[in-house]
């Protein structure tokens, strides 16, 4: 069954490639997380594939799961 939110997919970043703390990952707003995993992969050379989600698509994100 797959989460509603990719809770883990996200868990797995923070935890592994950014090497954070759980209760970091915890405590960390979206864009706290999103620039730190934009800030990573920079310095690891990989090309930016976004801008990150939008106000619309934050807001969205806020509607369904609360905030």
């Amino acid at each position: 069954m797959e989460d509603a939110f990719p809770w883990r997919q996200w868990m797995k970043g923070a935890l592994g490639a950014l090497h954070w703390s759980p209760e970091t990952f915890w405590r960390s707003t979206i864009t706290e997380y999103m620039m730190a995993i934009e800030g990573f992969n920079e310095m690891n050379g990989e090309a930016k594939k976004n801008d990150g989600p939008s106000d619309a698509d934050i807001s969205a994100l806020l509607t369904r799961y609360g905030g």
